[in-house]
């Protein structure tokens, strides 16, 4: 009888081999609905419980031949090495990806097992930019079903939630429209304001512990609300987390983050009372800034002009989409430029020189501090952008690979066939600290290396001619590569370089007495965007 049971598990095992079935209501049917038919038939046959029978040996079949099949050497990614519990299950990868440090842990895997590593049963990760362009570059490889999770409850996907092509292509005019240089130069109106904003609130803090981090994070929710809805958040202006939801959005995204690697799980948790609290909460907030920004009308072209012009507002699904666009514009630009800007302090905390090279760049491209900053000098500025572009490199904004699927037939990456249906992704966060490709020092902040010169000095003081410095441009993807980068470049771009500028120029900048300057980067979190700690300074301004 127990050869029945066993037959039963095995063949629900090739359910959920060939089909991958998502849904809550099949996962109920299979798991729970086919041993519970068992037990009711064959209840007179036992003599105990049935379930206490059944259950155990239909689920144990089904467990063991998933871990027999992932890793024998039948498995299409057997020959792809890699640690053994990733191979087993993802959820490996989501305990990594709660404990925050998925992007230390996958360089400490390339590093153990090289350039290819499985993380997953059915899953690679490339640390080579060779792999760039057939997995980020082509219109072929769709994302992998980490992207579950931005699918929203009332059926509309955000833009980094869409995975076919053509709809995905189609949802990007209006924003490469909002991203184009006529739009930034009407949106730079907007930074200017802010920014001068955010000079004053720190100005009134002089003498005061703050932290530069959440300040650079309150600055970020300000400015894209604006630009985004044309709506005040007013964190600035209060200086706190305005209806807490800098605090939102952590929570949010860290949940989002490891549950992303098991997607099959989303359904079951969303359906618990009160798990969804956060993506309610924050979808809430898009259609409430939506509605209010069409009653409101604007005066200026903002985000939501573009997105909505076409169909000048006649249909709801496009209102929905503009305020899920829209919130997701205010949420990834926010972090974005946050989360850099907090890591340029950083690293001029910690270097001195980098700094006073820095303000004497920004002093002779700017010698009326009273003056407005004009975002196209600021691109010309060669060390400022060589500051930014390095903080990029040691801490992109996406720190882990994006998750991409082989389609069918296969596909050559990196010299190595990929069987179809593959999830593959390229570690950014690996890729910019490999010495083949960014050296020497690639571990350290040296803005140096992004300049064209013939001799550089390293920070040891150490001369060396520039064939010896590598710096591989083609290498470097803070904002992702091919036709689903990252369409607010640009813009978060242009705010770091205003924001860095009117910072360094007006005030002196020191460590809090008593803050241990090594800890932001021991509590910097991967969790798709990046978490962070305190960065605890004092701030002079300059005289």
């Amino acid at each position: 009888m127990s050869l029945l049971f066993i037959v039963a598990g095995a063949a629900t095992y090739a359910i959920y081999k060939h089909y991958e079935p998502a849904s809550l209501a099949l996962h109920a049917i299979l798991l729970l609905g086919m041993p519970e038919l068992l037990a009711t038939q064959l209840r007179q046959y036992v003599y105990i419980p049935a379930k206490l029978y059944i259950f155990p040996i239909y689920w144990s079949t089904i467990l063991a031949l998933t871990v027999a099949y992932r890793l024998s050497p039948s498995h299409p990614l057997a020959q792809f090495p890699g640690p053994l519990p990733a191979k087993v299950t993802k959820f490996w990868m989501s305990y990594v990806t709660a404990r925050g440090n998925a992007h230390e842990t996958a360089r400490v895997l390339h590093a153990q097992y090289g350039d290819i590593v499985r993380i997953g049963p059915n899953e690679l990760s490339f640390c080579r930019p060779e792999a760039i362009q057939p997995i980020l570059g082509m219109k072929v490889m769709r994302k992998g079903p980490y992207y579950d999770t931005r699918q929203q409850r009332e059926g509309h996907a955000t833009l980094d939630g869409l995975r076919d092509f053509s709809e995905h292509a189609a949802r990007r005019k209006p924003w490469n429209k909002a991203m184009s240089v006529a739009a930034l130069k009407d949106y730079s109106t907007m930074l200017i304001d802010k920014v001068q904003e955010l000079m004053s609130c720190l100005s009134n803090r002089q003498g005061k512990t703050i932290d530069i981090s959440t300040w650079m994070a309150y600055f970020g929710f300000d400015f894209m609300g604006v630009m985004a809805f044309g709506h005040e958040f007013g964190m600035m202006k209060a200086g706190e987390d305005v209806g807490r939801l800098c605090h939102l959005i952590e929570r949010g995204t860290t949940i989002a983050a490891y549950v992303s690697h098991v997607p099959w799980l989303f359904p079951i948790l969303m359906s618990i009372p009160g798990t969804d609290r956060e993506i309610k909460t924050m979808q809430a907030l898009g259609k409430r800034c939506a509605e209010e920004r069409v009653k409101r009308g604007s005066s200026v072209k903002d985000l939501f002009y573009y997105l909505t012009e076409e169909e000048q507002l006649k249909s709801s699904k496009v209102i929905a989409s503009g305020a899920g666009d829209g919130l997701l514009a205010i949420i990834a630009g926010s972090d974005t430029a946050a989360a850099a800007l907090g890591h340029i302090c950083y690293f001029l905390l910690r270097d001195p020189e980098c700094f006073k090279r820095l303000r004497q760049e920004i002093d002779e491209a700017f010698p009326n501090r009273h003056e407005t900053f004009d975002p196209s000098k600021q691109a010309d500025m060669p060390y400022l952008n060589a500051c930014i572009n390095e903080a990029l490199r040691l801490y992109p904004p996406v720190l882990s690979g994006l998750q991409r699927t082989v389609e069918a037939g296969g596909h050559v990456i990196c010299d190595q066939f990929i069987p179809e249906n593959t999830k593959v992704s390229v570690n950014a966060y690996t890729m910019h600290h490999d010495v083949r490709e960014f050296s020497p020092i690639p571990d350290i902040y040296w803005p140096d290396r992004w300049l064209s010169i013939e001799r550089y000095t390293l920070p040891s003081g150490e001369v060396v001619s520039k064939d010896q410095v590598v710096t591989n441009r083609g290498s470097f993807l803070p904002f992702s590569y091919g036709p689903q980068n990252c369409a607010g470049k640009s813009l978060a771009i242009m705010e770091m370089r205003a924001v860095v500028c009117a910072l360094v120029q007006a005030f002196d900048i020191q460590v809090a007495k008593g803050y241990d300057l090594d800890s932001w980067e021991k509590n910097i979190e991967d969790v798709y965007i990046t978490n962070r700690g305190p960065l605890l300074v004092n701030v002079t301004p300059r005289h």
